[in-house]
């Protein structure tokens, strides 16, 4: 028997033994794979690893946290899409990988509708920070400076990628008010603050972590609003929100995180996953350690609440991405 022929009744074996263990009842196999679309050791690995640990035990299984950094979350998502619906491999994601990505780059093949949710899990409000020394000290003061400013010294901004929520969200802010602004991309987070306290940037609309109240509160940054009107963390719990502002009346954003499932997995699977998350997300444990960082834990819902969630997101961004007329290759 050739080595070759070997490889493919491997591979066949698993596949149908898979298959039956599904059948039968079996699910969930031992291990399963969280894909968390970005490198060990940021917020969102972070985040997967409390999920899975928490999950696992209502599953009775492993539940491990697969990295798949690249292509602004795109790679993660395509591993997901490429494997079988089987639930043995299931996606952490959020606006950002799963409904901008392939809605702004025509690059990305994947939409999506190609995916179900699960069950979103955290919000995380967006928040505008400023360098320390702009001259503004409220959002009606930033949006008079950049008025004054103008195209030729317009102010300048920096996000985590061209078509990211952030990107999305700020563009929108500046067509709001009419001014100008420059887009400045970066490869992550952790280096946009660090020009916004070295003064290389004018701002950014970044995902709030507690981390960045202690900078303002050290006098290193400012930070003018939150992009929520009522999810507000304890530690912003008085800071006026953007909508506060007339022009931004309409302006409610956040980051939600959930888990996705590639689309045709079985409603008996989707449900098992759905009812381990949402006794995760009542576990004291977990929602000590989100919010410890600023984030929020969502309430447990059906898979029902999900699907029209993540449809009611799907409509909100397609809407926007349309009104911009953002696309890139």
């Amino acid at each position: 028997m050739s080595k070759t022929f070997r490889t493919l009744a491997a591979g066949a074996a698993v596949a149908l033994a898979s298959f039956a263990a599904v059948a039968a009842g079996k699910y969930p196999f031992d291990p399963v794979s969280m894909v968390v679309p970005y490198p060990a050791g940021g917020v969102g690995d972070t985040t997967g690893r409390i999920f899975s640990d928490a999950m696992g035990k209502p599953l009775d299984t492993h539940v491990v946290v697969e990295n798949v950094g690249g292509a602004a979350g795109a790679i993660g998502a395509a591993k997901v899409l490429n494997a079988q619906p089987d639930g043995s491999i299931f996606f952490q994601g959020s606006q950002n990988e799963l409904i901008l990505a392939p809605m702004i780059n025509h690059a990305i093949r994947y939409k999506a509708t190609d995916f179900q949710a699960v069950q979103p899990v955290t919000v995380t409000p967006l928040v505008l920070m400023t360098r320390a020394d702009l001259p503004a000290s409220n959002v009606a003061e930033f949006v008079e400076l950049a008025r004054k400013r103008g195209e030729k010294q317009s102010l300048t901004y920096g996000t985590t990628g061209v078509g990211s929520l952030y990107h999305l969200v700020t563009a929108r802010l500046g067509k709001a008010a009419d001014i100008p602004l420059t887009h400045v991309p970066y490869k992550g987070g952790a280096p946009i603050i660090q020009d916004l306290i070295g003064g290389q940037i004018d701002f950014t609309i970044i995902a709030y972590q507690t981390s960045m109240k202690d900078l303002a509160d050290q006098g290193r940054v400012k930070i003018l609003a939150i992009f929520s009107k009522d999810n507000k963390p304890r530690s912003l719990a008085d800071m006026p929100s953007i909508s506060d502002t007339p022009v931004f009346h309409d302006f409610d954003y956040a980051s939600y995180v959930g888990y996705y499932v590639k689309k045709g997995t079985s409603p008996g699977i989707v449900q098992q996953l759905n009812t381990a998350l949402g006794k995760a997300l009542q576990d004291p444990g977990v929602i000590r350690k989100i919010e410890a960082d600023g984030r929020s834990v969502l309430k447990p819902g059906s898979v029902a609440d999900a699907e029209a969630f993540y449809d009611g997101e799907i409509r909100k961004y397609d809407e926007i991405v349309k009104t911009l007329n953002l696309t890139f290759e």
